[in-house]
């Protein structure tokens, strides 16, 4: 671990572009996480969210920019490096995509949280896994589902059930997409203390991007926001909230009347 990364930014990125055919995905997209803390990634959808926690675990690479993510470039380094990378971090993806929020589907939830525990904790005991496993499950409110099959579970307990997976691991870097996807508000709350608590634990580099402002508001250390690709505003979250930007100001307040439209991304 370089000694830039440990005084510095967990995550970034530096001028990344995506393009996807004639279309650019991202558009110049600097982003800087800054270590040891929660960074929110808002922004409404299709402005890049995604895609830019796509690139952070190498699920995409860039048409141009840089990547770094513990101070390496993910250009840089073979599939061994970023696999080793992978393993110091923790993934919750988007929850409405095949395979949604990235659990196993022939796993029931147990197996889902148990079975990373026993890939990254290779000398950890069968009994303190299940002791891990259910007790973020039971973190989560899930433990009475231990045995179920995800397809059984709605889109919420599903996020939740990635959530527990993610924060079992224990990782330096905990990286949720979609935060905020089907869970209702009281449970959304009640998840936002747990985030805090454990970051507060362990301290690590925590990256969530929702469209929920309560949630933002109430996680979020440090926050970004992107529109059409670009990030417009980051910075200390309370900075970012105050901002008088029009797009920004406008994505906070959820007004009706700004720059952002149905038809804009």
């Amino acid at each position: 671990m370089s000694a830039e990364w440990e005084s510095g930014y967990a995550i970034e990125l530096t001028g990344v572009v995506k393009r996807f055919g004639a279309e650019r995905g991202l558009d110049g997209v600097d982003l800087s996480v800054p270590r040891g803390a929660i960074t929110v990634l808002l922004g409404p959808s299709g402005a890049g969210k995604t895609v830019t926690i796509n690139h952070i675990v190498g699920l995409l690479q860039p048409s141009a920019g840089t990547v770094n993510v513990e101070g390496r470039n993910l250009a840089t380094i073979s599939d061994t490096e970023l696999n080793e990378l992978r393993r110091t971090m923790a993934v919750a993806h988007q929850g409405n995509q095949p395979f949604t929020c990235g659990l196993f589907f022939s796993l029931n939830v147990y197996e889902n949280v148990a079975s990373p525990l026993r890939d990254r904790m290779p000398r950890w005991s069968e009994a303190r896994i299940r002791q891990a496993a259910i007790g973020h499950l039971e973190m989560v409110g899930l433990a009475d589902r231990a045995n179920d099959m995800p397809d059984t579970l709605s889109s919420g307990m599903r996020k939740r059930v990635a959530l527990a997976r993610a924060l079992a691991l224990e990782a330096r870097i905990v990286i949720i997409d979609d935060f905020d996807s089907g869970v209702d508000n009281v449970r959304l709350a009640l998840l936002c203390e747990l985030i805090k608590d454990i970051q507060a634990q362990n301290a690590a580099t925590f990256l969530v991007t929702t469209h929920d402002m309560a949630a933002a508001r109430q996680l979020a250390d440090y926050a970004a926001v992107v529109h059409a690709g670009r990030i417009v505003a980051s910075g200390p979250a309370e900075a970012v909230f105050a901002s008088t930007d029009p797009l920004v100001a406008q994505l906070i307040a959820g007004e009706l009347s700004g720059p952002i439209r149905l038809s804009s991304t």
